[in-house]
């Protein structure tokens, strides 16, 4: 997956966009078996690595497909459903939230995920959850796969977000993600505007 172009990048459900093939004799200083060794870090769930806030729409994204990003995290879970519901949680006005609290600011709204800050990020621990509770969320990414997302600053309006808060909601019996949703849109380092 090349870049992070938010008219693009609009849904929760990606293809590949570019294709590696290795090179027949390694480049330079390159070890031989380095497109082999690069592969293993191939998966299905991604989450982004660097972003702008104020014009982003999500914030992980799932490929049938095992693929290598530059600007997105590739994450192995292994488990299909496990990965769909993470990608719901990732970009649930909860999972922003915690985002919010571990990302690294290198500009104003232009923020980065370290690879150290996505291992000590809060997610939702998806192994611990029944089956059933998996199926339901993996069944909500399903149902908003193909839902544009709109920006994060105008995501108070968003009926993607809104249906995938209220569907979060109603799987894990937490409360209306609604106010926090309105609050995080008008939030600085979201909106890029002052309070």
């Amino acid at each position: 997956m090349e870049g992070h172009d938010t008219e693009k990048r609009k849904y929760l459900s990606c293809v590949p966009d570019a294709w590696l093939a290795p090179l027949a004799r390694p480049r330079g200083g390159q070890v031989p078996g380095y497109g082999d060794h690069l592969w293993q870090s191939a998966a299905c769930l991604l989450v982004a690595e660097r972003l702008w806030l104020n014009t982003t729409r999500v914030l992980a994204m799932w490929s049938e497909r095992e693929v290598l990003s530059n600007v997105w995290w590739e994450i192995a879970v292994g488990d299909v459903p496990r990965e769909k519901a993470l990608a719901v949680w990732l970009n649930s006005s909860l999972g922003l939230l915690t985002l919010l609290a571990q990302r690294t600011t290198t500009e104003g709204s232009w923020v980065a995920m370290k690879k150290a800050d996505l291992e000590e990020l809060p997610v939702l621990d998806v192994r611990a959850l029944d089956d059933a509770s998996i199926g339901a969320l993996a069944a909500l990414f399903d149902e908003i796969a193909e839902a544009e997302f709109a920006r994060l600053p105008d995501m108070g309006a968003c009926y993607a977000r809104g249906r995938l808060d209220e569907g979060l909601a109603h799987i894990l019996g937490l409360p209306d993600a609604r106010p926090l949703r309105e609050l995080l849109a008008t939030e600085p380092v979201v909106s890029n505007r002052r309070l």
